[in-house]
């Protein structure tokens, strides 16, 4: 049987910390989120020196504890799936078990590729690519992406032309590879994200399009 681990974060309204941590078994490896999200996990574990490997558990006590978006939920839940690891939610008990066969993973799957087809992201798995076909963008162009739009002047929809991409498209590439992107937004609290905003939160301030004359 393999390792279980517990994902514990806290948010407004959520359950604390300790509350969470009463309900774990006591075997579960406990990785405090701090100001992560659940997307870097893997991350998380490094430190640790622990790696998830198929047939290990991955937990959270419930889902308004994670502060990330939907879209970036489902796709680090099947990333897990995908891998062998099961995913667990406890306060409902719903517990995701990985394979074509489970139901849940397969509505997982199917929210993430409606998803990635309605804004038109073509970083699938190789394994779900055409033969031959390469991604439209790939973690090695994020070097060249960065120096475009740190050029004086530039925007998130000038280098999303100049790519060949839509620009929710390269919103979703820097918070998929951009790390420490990621990791400074979440320390300016930029990344709280109002009700209803626009996909422009996903990115800096710097790299929103300038709207006043």
């Amino acid at each position: 049987m393999g390792k279980s681990v517990a994902f514990l974060a806290q948010t407004p309204g959520s359950a604390t910390i300790e509350s969470q941590q009463s309900c774990l078994n006591p075997d579960d490896i406990q990785v405090l989120a701090g100001r992560k999200t659940f997307s870097q996990l893997s991350e998380l574990l490094e430190r640790k020196g622990i790696g998830l490997e198929a047939g290990d558990r991955v937990k959270v006590h419930d889902l308004s504890c994670l502060a990330i978006a939907t879209p970036m939920l489902v796709r680090a839940i099947t990333k897990l799936l995908r891998s062998g690891v099961s995913f667990e939610i406890c306060t409902p008990r719903i517990h995701i078990q990985p394979g074509a066969d489970d139901k849940l993973h397969a509505m997982l799957d199917a929210l993430d590729s409606h998803y990635r087809h309605l804004h038109g992201i073509k970083t699938h798995p190789a394994e779900m690519s055409s033969p031959g076909r390469k991604q439209l963008l790939g973690p090695e162009k994020l070097p060249e992406i960065r120096e475009r739009l740190s050029a004086p002047g530039a925007t998130a929809t000038d280098v999303a032309q100049e790519l060949g991409v839509a620009r929710s498209t390269l919103f979703n590439y820097l918070e998929r590879y951009d790390v420490d992107r990621r990791a400074s937004r979440e320390k300016k609290g930029v990344n709280r994200r109002p009700e209803n905003s626009g996909d422009d939160s996903h990115v800096a301030e710097s790299d929103r399009d300038e709207t006043a004359s």
